[in-house]
């Protein structure tokens, strides 16, 4: 019996419902459902809309009940909720149009004998969208895009890509608005004016299109070097930006700084060249360096350098002629420095054995019976004293016995003209020099 009372009671209420959407319901909104679908059992909840006005939303509004139970709902008319516990609720239209007005959350209590009803008029203004693009160009481009907000209101905020999006507003009132582009890089400017002036027309869409241009961001690099260890680089060393040879500049062992103005913002490769034979860059060359907008960035390289040796070598010929026996070639190969060794080896092909073998005189670390004695850094017989060397040995002969004997050679390094070698084996009274007709002496070291 209880239940056929409550049901009378919610049917009812529901009838009575569909009289009022019925006489107040707006052209533009659908006839409401039939009140045979708002009956309802125990705990029942009616919740009816009635939607006035211009540009109303066709989609309609969503009603939320405590936050849990929710259902869709036309711009005009009805829906039920069952199952609620008697006592208070809280119901919510929510899903409601910019250009629409309405009162809401409701608080509605349901009965234990019947049902709670929540009735929510909404007025509707004429209203259309508004279309936002952006258009950007030059260098550095804002990576992160812009944003626009309409009528000044942060709420309504959207983001905005830099090119090819596009930022959409819906339901906006019909009339005039402002809409502003922000989260512009410091880089960058927005040609004319900011924020714009549009007209939304009723049921229609506007537009709005911001211009946007940016230039490089530039900033400073400075390199410096530290250098440490014996014999410096006595001339410095060569810094170069990303490679290109038209940015090098000099930069002093230890002291200097080299400076790059206007370098692009972001990431770069700083490498330092002419750097001593003696000498190691610590760490890796090039550096990866990234130069901020606007600020200072700074690369450093560390420069060991070791003690320097008087070394000098040597490959190549003296006299004319192939290198085979019984012609008046002379040919050599020797790496000595200082302390004293090194490797020699000399053959004269105009004297040969009676075995046919031209003399052929060698010092060789592995030969223990040979050995470099003496090594001077200078020669008065050279052009230039400091231009050559001289040093003193013991070589073996490829004589039967492999005889061995006492020799000084004489290497000049002529910087201006040719070259020059001399061989000096005094037990056998062999004396023999010459200009170098081809090959190389290089002398290095103090």
């Amino acid at each position: 019996m209880l239940r056929a009372v409550r049901r009378s009671l919610l049917a009812a209420m529901a009838a009575t419902v569909a009289v009022a959407l019925a006489c107040n319901r707006d052209a533009e909104s659908p006839p409401p459902a039939s009140p045979n679908a708002w009956l309802t059992d125990i705990g029942g909840l009616v919740v009816s809309t009635a939607t006035t006005g211009s540009s109303i939303d066709p989609n309609g509004y969503v009603v939320v009940v405590d936050n849990t139970q929710r259902q869709s709902i036309a711009p005009s008319g009805v829906v039920v909720f069952t199952g609620l516990a008697p006592g208070q609720h809280t119901v919510a239209l929510t899903d409601v149009a910019s250009n629409c007005t309405v009162s809401t959350p409701l608080t509605v209590m349901v009965s234990l004998l019947g049902s709670g009803t929540a009735a929510f008029p909404v007025s509707c203004a004429p209203a259309g969208d508004l279309t936002v693009s952006a258009s950007t160009t030059g260098s550095n481009l804002d990576p992160d895009g812009y944003t626009v907000t309409l009528d000044g209101n942060a709420s309504t905020s959207q983001p905005l890509a830099t090119n090819g999006g596009t930022a959409t507003f819906k339901a906006v009132a019909a009339g005039s608005h402002s809409v502003a582009l922000s989260g512009v890089a410091t880089n960058c400017t927005v040609s004319g004016p900011n924020p714009q002036s549009v007209t939304v027309p009723t049921d229609g869409t506007a537009s709005a299109s911001f211009t946007v241009t940016c230039v490089a961001q530039t900033g400073t690099l400075t390199v410096t070097a530290s250098t440490t260890g014996s014999n410096l680089d006595p001339d410095g060393y060569t810094v170069t930006l990303d490679g290109n040879a038209s940015t090098s500049q000099p930069l002093a062992t230890n002291g200097g700084t080299a400076t790059f103005n206007a370098v692009a913002a972001g990431s770069h490769s700083v490498a330092l060249s002419g750097v001593a034979t003696n000498c190691t860059v610590s760490g890796p060359n090039p550096q990866s360096v990234t130069v901020p907008a606007g600020g200072t960035a700074s690369a450093s390289f560390t420069v060991n350098c070791t003690a320097l040796v008087s070394r000098i070598t040597g490959v190549g010929q003296i006299f004319t002629g192939p290198a085979s026996p019984g012609s008046d070639a002379k040919t050599f190969d020797f790496d000595v420095q200082a302390g004293p060794s090194g490797r020699v080896k000399y053959t004269d092909w105009h004297e040969v054995f009676p075995n046919g073998m031209p003399l052929t005189l060698i010092v060789d670390p592995s030969d223990a019976g040979t050995a470099i004695t003496a090594f001077r850094t200078s020669s008065s017989t050279c052009h230039t004293a400091t231009g050559g060397a001289e040093f003193d040995a013991i070589g073996r002969i490829n004589d039967a016995t492999g005889t061995l004997v006492t020799f000084t050679m004489i290497a000049c390094d002529s910087k201006t003209d040719a070259n020059y070698l001399r061989v000096e084996i005094p037990s056998f009274g062999y004396s023999r020099a010459g200009v170098l007709t081809s090959g190389e002496i290089d002398r290095t070291g103090p």
